[in-house]
């Protein structure tokens, strides 16, 4: 892929969508055409083994306060462990065939959701922390355009259940920032915290990203 490309990666409720609209406005002031792709584990094959999962209670529901929280624990089941980030690959890679058919040549391409999005998932439900140096964990990576300038978003729980009310009572919270701050350091990729004046994070994401200054 010769198009420009920008990935904001981090937990839910980090700022991921806010802040890649703001780098949105100012690629666009130099008249650039941007394309959105929200890619995040796509149900293809993995559906049936979904069912079976929600029918043994490997996956469990339920609803505080009007919202509803879903939980994966299929580290509880070896096969399932196994066999799920396999489909996750094939569904992402399906997915992903589909969705870059929409991008032009001159496209700027904004990630939202994106690789490593679906990697933590799979590290956190499957709590294969190792995943990442695998043969599946590094087809995923290898999903990264090499032209990509990539950013991992750090946010304390604390802070993200402020923020977002759907995460108040997610018990992988903790698990899934985790998640990201490892894959952080394991792929060398810039982690830029989200805790202070959301005017100083901008700058130093627009600085980084654009500028490629730290």
């Amino acid at each position: 892929m010769k198009n420009r490309v920008y990935y904001i990666a981090g937990s839910d409720g980090s700022g991921k969508t806010t802040l890649l609209k703001d780098l949105e406005k100012e690629l666009i002031l130099d008249q650039n055409r941007t394309i959105h792709i929200w890619i995040r584990s796509p149900k293809i094959f993995s559906k049936p083994l979904m069912a079976y999962c929600r029918l043994v209670g490997l996956t469990k529901y339920k609803t505080i306060d009007g919202i509803e929280y879903g939980k994966h624990e299929f580290y509880r089941s070896p096969f399932v462990s196994w066999l799920f980030p396999i489909l996750q690959l094939l569904d992402f890679k399906i997915k992903w065939f589909f969705e870059k058919r929409k991008i032009k040549p001159k496209d700027i391409v904004l990630f939202d959701r994106f690789n490593l999005d679906t990697l933590s998932d799979l590290m956190v439900d499957t709590k294969r922390m190792n995943l990442h140096k695998t043969w599946v964990g590094r087809q995923f990576i290898n999903l990264t355009p090499n032209n990509c300038t990539s950013i991992i978003l750090k946010v304390d729980a604390a802070v993200v259940r402020e923020r977002k009310l759907d995460t108040l009572h997610d018990e992988l919270l903790d698990d899934k920032i985790k998640a990201f701050e490892f894959l952080s350091k394991e792929l060398k990729i810039k982690l830029i915290e989200n805790n202070l004046e959301y005017s100083i994070v901008k700058n130093e994401v627009i600085n980084y990203m654009i500028n490629g200054k730290i």
